[in-house]
């Protein structure tokens, strides 16, 4: 399967920079589930700086783990989410380059 990876830049509370990878995969209904993406060890991640790529990814060599997280927001209000994380093991650089559509519909 074709997943596109997007790179963001995050800092932790001592100040330690890192990234996350993010993607949105399409379900066969046509929906779309937003997941964070982790790469195992073994197979690396990719080079932040040529983000967003499109990557190849056998889903033999994926899987797609389900969290319920709960958090307070900034008003006090206790909120649960569930975060879908899509775990990679082996993958590729497509061919297919990343072409941006979101500016599609406006002139």
């Amino acid at each position: 399967m074709r997943v596109a990876i997007f790179a963001q830049k995050k800092e932790t509370k001592d100040g330690k920079k890192f990234y996350t990878y993010l993607a949105t995969l399409t379900k066969k209904d046509g929906s779309e589930d937003k997941v964070e993406a982790k790469f195992r060890e073994e197979c690396g991640a990719p080079d932040p700086k040529k983000c967003p790529i499109i990557i190849e990814v056998d889903k033999e060599f994926a899987n797609i783990s389900t969290k319920k997280e709960t958090y307070t927001d900034e008003i006090g209000e206790e909120k649960t989410v569930e975060r879908r994380r899509l775990w990679i093991s082996e993958w590729s650089e497509s061919e297919e380059k990343f072409i941006d559509k979101s500016l599609d519909d406006y002139e």
